[in-house]
């Protein structure tokens, strides 16, 4: 009975987030307020050219020629269409229009508009962030319960949703990649928290690596570049010597390369079709002239701390991550050290790319996707903080981050006023707006 009720309130709580969710994205997006072909809809440039891949896919058979006239002007040029020779030509890859599609077609069956770019095919972009961030924070949950009391794990899932820029891309910024990726790292970091002796027998060995092969594939399907860190959380959960040599066993051995190689070239053969189709060459790379001039003089400072979308001046509670990764080095430095190994990484990596702050962005989006791993060493600091004498404080100031958190969020309108990376006079407009 207690189990009972105790699976109650919990199935209640997520019932309640979902609910609270799907009301904030469709009021924000609802078409009297935003308007469908908007800069403020769910189909709108990038992600218009995320969302392509259906309409093309599944109506229009991959012909810019059967597509309705001026869509791709409509939907803020996301994707262009070359009616001489028939081509859809988009850069973004296609894992979230693969993850989108169940609710797109959905959607498209019960639209009595059948263009690919109805009311409800839009809502739909919108139902499936919502499904998405809640799974990522399910298997989250399930993750961090290993290494936190219950309470603490909760609060952090909270402060994630509340505090970070998570809540950005899960209500307002659907369309875009990065709750799809969120979810992709958090179903990957729960197949490698499966691989622990305390979380399982072992019996199902193979089950957990085809999940942790399902979830590097659909990192490379949604976001490549996250690919390059995705893979040495590979070593999630080894904690000395002994546990590395084990882990690279395993990962060699043929049984579980297989699973790997597998998950990931099946979900890369369509996306590798469509380079076929569209350059004539399976080995494209879409984005042309944009690259990594920086690589040699990285714009950190900018990436952490400009007023143009820095990751720490939107996303304070994340200033916690670094006191938590000495608290966790105490325990466990091997994962203390692969955390920041990758959280460095992706610093780097985005410090050096052309468009460092990734444009039309709140609070550095590309982080977006590694806050599952970032949750650990955030947890670890709550949880210190709450045992020690310092927590009404810190519950205070927690909820005041909260608070600047929403308020910027729901005052952002996706792209920062001005070109001026350093431009605190537009930051504290947006913050007193």
């Amino acid at each position: 009975m207690q189990i009972t009720a105790a699976f109650l309130r919990t199935a209640g709580c997520w019932l309640v987030l979902a609910a609270a969710l799907l009301v904030l994205t469709l009021n924000r997006h609802a078409t009297s307020k935003a308007g469908r072909f908007t800069y403020k809809s769910e189909v709108w440039a990038d992600k218009a050219g995320y969302y392509v891949y259906l309409p093309a896919t599944f109506l229009y058979g991959f012909d810019a020629r059967a597509f309705p006239d001026s869509v791709e002007f409509k939907t803020g040029k996301g994707f262009q269409l070359d009616r001489t020779t028939g081509k859809v030509i988009t850069k973004y890859p296609y894992g979230v229009a693969l993850l989108q599609s169940p609710f797109w077609l959905t959607a498209h069956a019960l639209s009595t508009e059948k263009t690919g770019f109805s009311k409800l095919e839009h809502k739909s972009i919108d139902i499936a962030a919502v499904w998405y961030v809640l799974l990522g924070l399910g298997l989250l949950w399930r993750v961090l319960q290993q290494w936190l009391p219950g309470k603490q794990a909760v609060l952090t899932l909270a402060l994630l949703l509340l505090g970070t820029n998570l809540g950005f891309y899960a209500i307002i910024e659907t369309g875009m990649s990065h709750v799809y990726a969120f979810f992709a790292f958090a179903l990957l970091l729960h197949g490698l928290h499966r691989l622990q002796p305390a979380s399982t027998g072992r019996n199902s060995a193979l089950g957990i690596w085809l999940q942790i092969g399902l979830g590097l594939a659909l990192i490379v399907a949604l976001r490549p570049i996250d690919a390059v860190w995705a893979a040495p959380l590979l070593l999630w959960g080894v904690a000395d010597s002994a546990g590395l040599r084990q882990r690279l066993r395993e990962l060699l051995s043929l049984r579980v390369l297989a699973v790997l190689v597998g998950c990931v070239g099946l979900l890369l053969l369509p996306q590798l079709a469509y380079y076929q189709y569209l350059k004539g060459s399976m080995l494209t790379y879409s984005y042309g002239q944009e690259g990594f001039p920086y690589w040699a003089r990285p714009k950190l400072l900018e990436v952490w701390l400009a007023p143009e979308d820095g990751l720490f001046l939107y996303n304070p509670v994340l200033l916690l991550v670094p006191v938590g990764l000495v608290l966790l080095w105490r325990s466990r430095p091997a994962t203390a050290a692969l955390v920041a190994v990758v959280a460095l990484g992706v610093s780097y990596t985005y410090a050096a790319w052309w468009a460092y702050t990734l444009g039309c962005s709140y609070g550095h989006r590309g982080f977006v996707d590694f806050l599952p791993v970032l949750a650990l060493p955030l947890g670890m600091a709550l949880q210190r903080g709450a045992n020690s004498r310092w927590c009404g404080v810190l519950a205070l100031g927690l909820v005041l981050l909260i608070a600047y958190n929403l308020k910027l969020s729901f005052a952002y309108e996706t792209c920062f006023p001005t070109d001026n990376d350093w431009d605190w006079t537009s930051w504290w407009k947006l913050l007193t707006a």
